[in-house]
């Protein structure tokens, strides 16, 4: 009996798993799918997790250029994961994965896997041919050498200035060197968010509160344009003051130094 028992269950079991697993089977088909990324082919929709950046890049007439086949001049190009790839699997000292066409045909990712944390000026450095695989247009003209000598910030692995474009007299050299020392961002990234997105953009300033001269009328000066019956002299400056400005997310700003202007002045200064 016992043994009769175990053979109908067997014979149970055996009727229900035929009947039940084609549907698990089936519910499950196609749950994996490998994309070719292998750079021409690259398969892999960036949108599908990255939507809001996606939308971003879609409404840019920059960084839109990069299809299947490669670099497109034409603009508004039209956004799609070629652009992503630009930018995010360009750095040529990563090994990135790579899948072509099939799961028997791939490498490994060394330094990073599907994509990488990207500065801009890795793009946008002098002689970018040599460190991305995505066309680079120089943005640099800054100089940051004192800065490295001084101990102030550590040196960059991107070249920010070259024999032609020095950046000597650039106004913002301070600007791009403080932002390369802040690890928000890869390198100087902080200082090409503020001035080339509509990010907003808080700025606190700390300055003299008033620079103090005396104008003598008695001495006259003589310069190479003629006479002058005035001379300045004892510069100096008395205190500091602090302002607050906003660029706002249209790229006008407001600051709070003029908004008490000329009426509640003990708001403007702090």
């Amino acid at each position: 009996m016992n043994g009769s028992k175990l053979v109908l269950l067997a014979i149970a079991l055996v009727a229900v798993g035929t009947v039940v697993m084609p549907q698990t089977a089936s519910l499950f088909a196609g749950q994996h799918w490998w994309y070719n990324i292998s750079g021409t082919g690259n398969q892999v929709p960036c949108q599908k997790c990255h939507a809001d950046v996606f939308e971003e890049l879609a409404l840019s007439n920059f960084h839109t250029h990069w299809g299947p086949n490669g670099w497109n001049a034409s603009a508004p190009g039209t956004a799609d994961q070629y652009d992503c790839a630009a930018c995010h699997r360009s750095n040529l000292s990563i090994q990135y994965a790579l899948v072509n066409g099939s799961v028997t045909n791939y490498q490994l990712g060394k330094q990073a896997h599907a994509a990488s944390v990207v500065a801009c000026m890795l793009c946008h450095q002098a002689n970018a041919s040599s460190a991305t695989s995505a066309p680079g247009y120089y943005a640099g003209g800054f100089n940051i050498t004192s800065f490295v000598k001084a101990g102030i910030i550590p040196k960059s692995p991107y070249n920010y200035s070259n024999a032609t474009y020095n950046g000597l007299c650039a106004a913002h050299n301070a600007f791009v060197a403080m932002a390369i020392k802040n690890n928000t961002f890869p390198d100087s990234t902080e200082a090409c968010v503020a001035c080339h997105t509509h990010v907003a953009v808080k700025i606190v300033w700390k300055h003299k509160r008033s620079l103090e001269f005396t104008v003598n009328i008695t001495n006259p000066v003589t310069l190479s344009n003629g006479v002058h019956n005035w001379s300045v002299s004892d510069w100096k400056v008395n205190g500091t003051a602090t302002a607050i400005s906003w660029g706002n997310t249209s790229g006008v700003g407001n600051t709070s130094y003029w908004s008490g202007w000329p009426g509640n002045v003990s708001n403007i200064y702090s």
